[in-house]
């Protein structure tokens, strides 16, 4: 029998590790990591000797968290306690400590070592461009503009291999479809996955371990984008994110590789969309800072919604609505009573939604009114 642990790396998000596992049959028994360590406490703690080695162990990514962080700096030495010499070890997304320490072991041939990342990538078939614009295009009203300068980053993507991250700003007044745009573009170029993060929630010093992962037990970012499951990332809202997490997005903009205190991870070929509240780009220059602002390739703004598109809003809201109110009401009577409430301007989907909601409430809540009054 070979007396060598036999390592198998396994990068990439949870549902491709799962798929890299083999099929164990009945006869073999699989531990878990952290259940093992917990084990292995316990017989210390009892003063036993510890006898459950492992001689197949899975270590996923979220076992990484459930032991202290003193323990993250002999990962390697705390396998090797676990499990038998010649143990089938498989590991998902591996901290910088433990992957280097592998792969030292396996330089001096003390183990087996194999490594399988998930391949990511943009919808590449030019022949179903053109619908993928056109889905797009029919599900966001009144941003043509935007869309068409979108299209032309989404062909450039589509036509060349880029290995450097690519970073598209869109930006405007709220709710006037950036975030949806966004949507529709993993829809219809990445299998309908991203990685999104909203930005306003890091709003103190306290998520500084998340952006530059200072505590390697907890979640951060180069963790997220480990375990992501498209090469499409999605900043929401970069203009309420503090401005002292910004040097985590120099290094993630400009570099096929991402570091942070506990993780490396390859980026290349990633497209992340930004989304910002700013009105133009000297706004913008002013409150990122050209170091930010020169490193995004596509800025598009996206304009408020003029009389026509307003109307086309509405009438698509009521319409979506139908289900609900189909039964006492028609569309015709929600669009007579709510239309002397919206404005031919400064409207946004927020406030069309809202309204149409207030309308509804009201026409449905006059049957029951009725019945009271008699």
């Amino acid at each position: 029998m070979d007396d060598k642990r036999k390592y198998h790396i396994i990068i990439g998000s949870k549902a491709f590790f799962d798929d890299n596992l083999p099929d164990f049959s009945e006869e073999d028994y699989v531990s878990n990591f952290l259940e093992l360590v917990k084990l292995s406490d316990a017989s210390k703690n009892s003063r036993h000797p510890f006898e459950d080695f492992a001689e197949k162990l899975i270590i996923k990514n979220n076992n990484y968290h459930g032991i202290v962080e003193a323990a993250h700096d002999r990962l390697g030495p705390l396998i090797e306690d676990l499990t038998t010499d010649y143990a089938d070890i498989y590991v998902h997304n591996p901290p910088r400590i433990l992957k280097e320490y592998l792969e030292d072991q396996y330089k001096r041939s003390i183990i087996e070592l194999d490594i399988s990342c998930e391949k990511y990538g943009i919808e590449r078939d030019t022949t179903l461009f053109a619908e993928n614009i056109k889905n797009i295009s029919s599900n966001i009203f009144g941003q043509q503009q935007a869309i068409n300068e979108a299209s032309k980053s989404l062909w450039y993507l589509t036509t060349v291999k880029r290995e450097k991250p690519y970073v598209i700003m869109l930006y405007g007044n709220s709710s006037l479809g950036k975030t949806e745009l966004v949507k529709e573009v993993a829809k219809n170029f990445f299998d309908g996955k991203s990685l999104e993060k909203h930005l306003s929630m890091f709003k103190n010093n306290n998520y500084s371990d998340y952006f530059f992962g200072d505590a390697p037990n907890r979640r951060s970012l180069g963790f997220d984008l480990l375990e992501r499951e498209s090469n499409l990332i999605f900043f929401d809202e970069l203009d309420k994110c503090p401005e002292h997490f910004f040097s985590a997005f120099y290094t993630l903009f400009d570099n096929t590789m991402f570091k942070d205190s506990t993780y490396d991870v390859d980026v290349s070929g990633i497209v992340i969309f930004l989304t910002s509240n700013y009105q133009t780009e000297e706004e913008m220059k002013k409150q990122l800072g050209l170091p930010i602002f020169y490193r995004i390739d596509k800025m598009i703004h996206f304009n408020d919604f003029d009389h026509s598109t307003i109307y086309e809003i509405v009438k698509n809201e009521i319409d979506a609505r139908k289900d609900e109110y189909k039964d006492k009401l028609t569309s015709d009577m929600v669009y007579a009573a709510v239309s002397p409430f919206i404005s031919t301007a400064g409207e946004n989907a927020r406030t069309i939604k809202y309204k149409v909601q207030q309308v509804i409430e009201e026409l449905l809540f006059q049957e029951v009114v009725e019945q009271i009054i008699k």
